[in-house]
C-alpha cells in the first residue's frame, strides 16, 4: 500500500515527517520512493486517549507493523510511467493525494476532502496504451474497496467529505487561463463548458492532470487506486505557487490536521485478501 504525490515538496515532507525507519530508492529521473512505518503527527498522538474520536486516530498492533511507502510521480500523464513501475513492484493498494486545479473554488473546499471515484476525459494516454478507441475519455472509475473504507474513515471522524468526477487536465494552462492561447481560446472555452455540461447535475467537478492516468493503470494491472484531493489557493494572480507566499500556511495547516492521519489511516485500514 502506499500514497503518490506529484508535489515533489508534499511527498518530501510526507516521508520525513511520518514514516520511520524508512527505506529510500531513487531513480535518476527523478521518482523516489520512501518505504517504512507510519508515525502519526505529533497532535494527533497527544489527542487519541482524551477524545471521543479515539477510535479513528489510534493504530492498532497490526497498523503498526505493516509497512507503507510514498511515492514522487511526475506530474501529468508521465505519471503513468511510476505508476505501473509501483503496480509491477506488488503495490496493490496506491491512493495520489493532491490538489484540485478546478478554478474559482467556494471557500467552504478549502477544509473539504475530495475523493475522487471517477475520472474522464482521458484520451492520448488511452490511444498510447492500445485501449479501444470507443473507450477514449469514458469514465475509469475507483477501487470501490478503496473508496468505501476512506468514506467510512471521514465520517468516523465527522470530516467534511465530497465525492468528485476528475476531469482529466493534459494542459494545466488550458483550464487556468486560456488566454495564454488567444487563437485558440474560444475552442478551450467550448471544451470546458463541454465537460461541465457532461458533468451529472448529482455530482461537482474537479481538474487534475494525474488521477485518470493512475486509474487507468490500476484497471488495467487490476489493482486498487483512489485519489484524494486538498484544494489549495491557486486564484491569487500575485503567486503562481500555493506553496509559497501568504497561502503557505493554510495549505499546510489543512495538510496536517485535515489530510495526513486520515488518509494514512483509511489505507492502512483497507483490508486486502491474503
Amino acid at each position: 500500500k502506499g500514497v503518490v504525490c506529484s508535489n515533489q515538496e508534499r511527498a518530501r515532507r510526507l516521508a520525513a515527517d511520518h514514516l520511520r525507519d524508512t527505506t529510500t530508492f531513487s531513480s535518476s529521473w527523478g521518482a523516489q520512493v520512501w518505504i517504512g512505518y507510519y508515525q502519526p503527527p505529533v497532535s494527533t498522538i497527544a489527542t487519541t486517549t482524551t477524545t471521543t474520536t479515539s477510535a479513528t486516530t489510534e493504530s492498532s498492533p497490526k497498523e503498526e507493523e505493516e509497512k507503507i511507502f510514498i511515492a514522487i510521480a511526475p506530474v501529468g500523464s508521465g505519471s503513468g510511467l511510476v505508476f505501473q513501475e509501483l503496480f509491477a513492484a506488488g503495490c496493490q493498494c496506491l491512493v495520489r493525494y493532491g490538489s484540485d486545479d478546478v478554478k474559482n473554488p467556494h471557500p467552504n473546499e478549502y477544509q473539504t476532502i475530495k475523493l475522487v471515484d471517477i475520472t474522464d476525459n482521458l484520451y492520448g494516454f488511452c490511444q498510447a496504451s492500445g485501449v479501444p478507441r470507443e473507450e477514449w475519455g469514458q469514465p475509469v472509475y475507483a477501487s470501490p474497496l478503496l473508496v468505501q473504507t476512506f468514506e467510512q474513515e471521514a465520517q468516523q471522524r465527522q470530516l467534511p467529505v465530497e465525492k468528485r468526477l476528475c476531469h482529466h487536465l493534459e494542459n494545466y494552462h488550458s483550464l487556468r487561463d486560456p488566454s495564454t492561447y488567444p487563437h485558440r481560446s474560444t475552442v478551450l472555452q467550448q471544451q470546458l463548458h463541454h465537460l461541465s455540461a457532461t458533468t451529472p447535475s448529482n455530482r461537482k467537478e474537479s481538474f487534475d492532470m494525474e488521477s485518470a492516468v493512475l486509474f487507468r493503470v490500476a484497471h488495467d494491472a487490476r489493482k486498487h487506486a483512489m485519489s484524494v484531493l486538498q484544494t489549495v489557493n491557486k486564484e491569487d494572480p500575485a503567486t503562481c505557487d500555493p506553496y509559497q507566499g501568504p497561502h503557505l500556511q493554510q495549505a499546510l495547516a489543512h495538510e496536517k490536521e485535515l489530510f495526513v492521519d486520515y488518509i494514512f489511516r483509511a489505507l492502512l485500514r483497507v483490508p486486502l485478501p491474503k
